[in-house]
């Protein structure tokens, strides 16, 4: 990649050919067959990449193991910085999605770097900041299970009977249903216009619905119970979200607090450099 081409990356956008042949020399080109993994989640690494040629994906893991896309890298797009800045493990894989060609620049050359360069580490502030709420929205969305969709996974037939009985006495057109029943069994054993096959006071009537009763109330307990396990998963959804979200602001308040003070050291050299 000639010299040139660098500048039109926009950490380097702002350094003349001198500075950029410079940086240029610390920087070792790095090649990717498509479907390789160039980084690994959870791995310690001190290199700082940029992209020079070809696309890269980068992707998590979910609680459930599967892949979520974060982004996807082109030419001049970089990774990397978050292992480089906080020397904990790689947070994401990145994985070359054809032919790629990088740039790799190790730790204590990427921190230099920055330290001459106060634009360049204003511009990975704005990039890491961008990413940290993407990848929190992720997440999010991610942890976020839906707990209609967890509870009608978990259920049995019984529990979808009770549910159906417990909706079906607990509507309107239940109770208009059996209102009117009541009402036509009233009416014709009290009046003379058929045989009474239930007087007053109306034995068998109540003998139904002491049944109904009986069998109703079991039902609507099963589904009462169903409820309050629902309530319960929905709020260990509540408390993994509200958990992965504290500790996903923790860690981009501190990420962001390391880069502040990083600005503000460069800023007070140059100061210095200038008063002098």
């Amino acid at each position: 990649m000639a010299e040139i081409e660098l500048r039109e990356i926009a950490l380097f956008s702002e350094m003349d050919e001198h500075e950029v042949a410079e940086i240029r020399v610390l920087m070792d080109e790095l090649k990717f067959k498509a479907g390789q993994t160039i980084v690994h989640e959870g791995e310690l690494g001190d290199l700082f990449y940029i992209i020079t040629e070809g696309d890269v994906q980068v992707t998590i893991r979910d609680a459930g193991g599967d892949d979520i896309v974060l982004h996807d890298l082109g030419p001049g797009g970089f990774f990397g910085e978050l292992s480089m800045l906080t020397s904990e493990p790689r947070s994401a894989r990145v994985r070359a999605l054809d032919n790629v060609t990088v740039l790799a620049l190790e730790r204590d050359e990427f921190f230099s770097f920055l330290q001459k360069r106060p634009s360049a580490a204003i511009d990975v502030l704005i990039e890491l900041g961008g990413r940290l709420r993407e990848m929190d929205a992720i997440l999010r969305r991610s942890v976020s299970r839906n707990a209609n969709v967890v509870d009608k996974e978990s259920l049995t037939m019984g529990q979808r009977i009770a549910d159906s009985v417990a909706d079906t006495m607990g509507s309107w057109r239940f109770i208009i249903f059996q209102s009117t029943i009541l009402a036509i069994w009233i009416v014709l054993n009290v009046t003379a216009w058929v045989n009474h096959w239930d007087p007053y006071p109306f034995i068998l009537l109540n003998l139904t619905l002491s049944f109904q009763a009986a069998y109703s109330a079991p039902f609507i307990m099963m589904s009462q119970n169903r409820q309050a396990s629902k309530d319960r998963i929905a709020a260990e959804i509540d408390h993994q979200v509200n958990t992965k979200a504290e500790l996903e602001v923790g860690l981009m308040l501190k990420r962001i607090d390391d880069l502040e003070q990083l600005v503000d050291e460069n800023q007070r050299e140059i100061k210095n450099m200038l008063s002098k």
